[in-house]
């Protein structure tokens, strides 16, 4: 089974070190939970990363 392109873009902009296209995977009101602590929006995600 192929792996799902938002998935792959998400891996790939992390494994290349792309910030913008790291941040650009993700909705402007996405929430990110990380060990209990969580971010939402793009913003909080940016600072998270």
């Amino acid at each position: 089974m192929p792996t799902p392109e938002p998935i792959r873009r998400f891996v790939e902009a992390t494994n290349e070190g792309d910030t913008e296209a790291f941040l650009d995977t993700f909705t402007a009101d996405a929430s990110l939970t990380d060990w209990g602590r969580s971010f939402h929006g793009r913003e909080q995600i940016a600072r998270w990363a």
